[in-house]
């Protein structure tokens, strides 16, 4: 409710009392004169002592007022530029803007406040416009934000923060305190030596959070919070930096490095070994188990070549290379692969049928005969004897081709499948390494199909074999 704004009356009675006694004594002073010189009669005397104080009272009463308005004005127009919500807008009753009033009454200290009203206006559009920047700017990190007073009442946090840490209840809370929200000593110790050290602080903590109900890694960088003038503490800023996903890739690439060693060494170790062995025996005229020694030389050779290509094919995939895309026929292309294979599978009597006639499709040929001979070399190798290996290819409802390699070999368990396209990941290793496989086929297998925008998924179980489903946009 706007409040009501009183007429200065003080300081109009002020002037008028004040201009009200200067004409009276100055009427007196002037009719005494003219008695003395010109003896006037008393009852002219009263007649015109009378009639010029009614005259004075008027005029002081007009002079008064004309002198008291733009006062007035002034102050109403002061009151409403320091407060525009309690004594209204620059409008006064009559709808006149006050800014624009032109009276030459007054007129320095009015065009001051005019001046002042125009910088006070653009100074909080300015702050109004910092204040949508910063707000905007704090909503879009990525890190959560909180900030804390000295008595570690929670003061602000943005939306990721909220994400992370806050439940919908304790968002509406108007007290919230950081040990409610946050419930770890080392965090609560953190902004506590913040605030009783005036210095920043940066840690490395795990904490459990309501995004998917997994503890994440965080770096939370602490700082305090001081008055431009005083330079004193009011508060702390924290800041939430999520590692989580970098901590991953920490990991993958510990293992991969540890992985890809334990992989080279194997078959170094076996050919070193074999050759010291062989160089003996030729030494002491023993050739007898040579040929025997050279074979497994050869075929840790060979193992060894498996793995560095696939590494370096992996590599290639993983640096994006472009794709050569040119209309591939899948029958086609299935059949080369059968033929390849073909004595593979029939050292195991494994038989390969291909299923499925579709138009050809645009793909990167090469990749696309990569992701087959790796699924159908997988599941020849891994399969017992005598079971059968089959390619089936079809269109799906929205138009994309998708090819199926399915055995009826013993399948895989469900506590595996996630994990079966890592690289270097292994269900049974020691079986695994004897069948010659080099832990990256499917790894491959994933980048090609994600290189083409596509997916690859696993459909299996103990004892109902294995169906790999790979879906070409």
């Amino acid at each position: 409710m706007k409040r009501f704004i009183r007429f200065p009356w003080q300081v109009y009675w002020k002037f008028f009392f004040s201009q009200l006694i200067a004409f009276n004594l100055l009427f007196l002073v002037i009719f005494v004169v003219i008695d003395l010189r010109y003896q006037v009669p008393s009852f002219v005397y009263n007649e015109a002592l009378l009639n010029f104080a009614i005259f004075s009272i008027l005029v002081a009463a007009f002079t008064s007022y004309r002198l008291t308005r733009p006062i007035h004005k002034v102050i109403l127009k002061a009151l409403r530029i320091s407060n525009k919500r309690i004594y209204g807008s620059l409008v006064d009753s009559e709808g006149e803007d006050l800014l624009d009033d032109e009276t030459n009454d007054l007129s320095e200290l009015d065009i001051a406040l005019n001046r002042i009203h125009r910088k006070m206006k653009r100074r909080k559009a300015q702050f109004l416009q910092a204040q949508e920047e910063s707000q905007a700017f704090v909503s879009a990190l990525a890190e959560g934000l909180i900030s804390v007073g000295l008595d570690e009442k929670i003061l602000y946090f943005n939306s990721q923060f909220a994400a992370q840490f806050l439940g919908p209840e304790q968002i509406q809370l108007p007290n919230l305190r950081l040990k409610d929200a946050i419930r770890s000593s080392d965090v609560l110790e953190g902004f506590g030596k913040t605030i009783e050290q005036g210095r920043g602080h940066r840690f490395t903590i795990k904490l459990q959070t309501r995004v998917d109900n997994q503890p994440r890694f965080f770096v939370v960088s602490v700082s305090p919070v001081r008055n431009s003038k005083t330079r004193e503490i009011y508060g702390v800023v924290g800041v939430f930096h999520d590692i989580t996903e970098l901590k991953k890739a920490e990991q993958i690439r510990i293992d991969f490095v540890g992985n890809a060693s334990h992989e080279l060494r194997t078959p170094l170790t076996s050919i070193k070994g074999y050759v010291d062995t062989l160089k003996e025996d030729l030494k002491s005229g023993q050739i007898d188990q040579a040929g025997r020694f050279l074979d497994i030389v050869s075929r840790n050779v060979d193992r060894l070549m498996d793995l560095v290509n696939d590494l370096l094919s992996l590599s290639t995939l993983e640096s994006h290379s472009e794709l050569r895309l040119e209309m591939v026929n899948p029958l086609q292309i299935s059949e080369q692969i059968a033929s390849e294979l073909a004595v593979m599978a029939a050292e195991k009597s494994i038989a390969i049928r291909v299923v499925g006639e579709i138009p050809p499709f645009m793909a990167d040929a090469r990749k696309v005969e990569q992701v087959l001979r790796n699924l159908v070399s997988n599941a020849i190798k891994f399969i017992p004897s005598g079971k059968t290996v089959q390619i089936r290819w079809s269109n799906d409802v929205d138009g994309s081709v998708v090819l199926r390699v399915i055995d009826d070999g013993p399948g895989i368990p469900a506590e595996h499948i996630d994990r079966l396209f890592e690289r270097f990941y292994r269900i049974d290793k020691g079986r695994t390494r004897d069948a010659g496989g080099t832990g990256l086929g499917l790894a491959i297998v994933k980048h090609i199909m994600q290189s083409h925008g596509g997916t690859v998924s696993l459909n299996s179980g103990p004892n109902k074999g294995c169906e790999f489903v790979c879906r070409f946009p």
